[in-house]
């Protein structure tokens, strides 16, 4: 998908959007970007509430996002899902909790 965002604030495309959690995540579970397998959980990775919000600083910092969910690394707890999500709220769509995240599994 490379679609750009609606949005005249962010010219970021879907795949910037991944790249930026990708580059994120790794940092904070100090492996490289290419180690990072977009479909495991964040937890998998040893992130911690602390890391989340590091993790959402930089999401704030590079999407020009302000006052994102707090939950909403919790709620979309892998790459994948979390960079539908935010794609959703850059685009001003309604976004669900994944399917794990609704059932309690973080």
């Amino acid at each position: 998908m490379n679609t750009t965002t609606s949005t005249s604030a962010s010219t970021l495309t879907f795949d910037d959007v991944k790249k930026v959690l990708v580059a994120a995540v790794a940092a904070e579970a100090g492996v490289a970007p290419e180690e990072l397998a977009t479909d495991r959980p964040f937890t998998d990775y040893g992130l911690d509430s602390m890391a989340a919000l590091s993790v959402g600083m930089e999401i704030e910092d590079v999407c020009g996002l302000t006052d994102p969910p707090v939950d909403l690394l919790w709620d979309h707890p892998t790459v994948d899902t979390l960079a539908e999500a935010l794609w959703k709220l850059l685009n001003a769509e309604p976004i669900a909790a994944t399917t794990a995240a609704a059932d309690g599994q973080r």
